[in-house]
């Protein structure tokens, strides 16, 4: 079995998508794919930490 992937990028994709899924949720116009002025910016911080944290893999497996 493989260790937990702690490493602080991926930690930060967790802790948006948890934000972002979370946020969607809860609210009615983000949930019809029309983020709302509060998440707007967490689902935009979500899919830059997804953008970052698979942008770190496809390196990793060129290496």
């Amino acid at each position: 079995m493989t260790e937990p992937n702690n490493h602080p990028l991926y930690v930060r994709y967790m802790e948006a998508f948890s934000a972002s899924t979370k946020h969607t949720g809860t609210c009615t116009a983000c949930q019809n794919s029309q983020d709302c002025a509060t998440g707007e910016p967490i689902h935009t911080a979500f899919a830059k930490a997804q953008d970052a944290y698979q942008a770190r893999q496809s390196a990793k497996r060129r290496s």
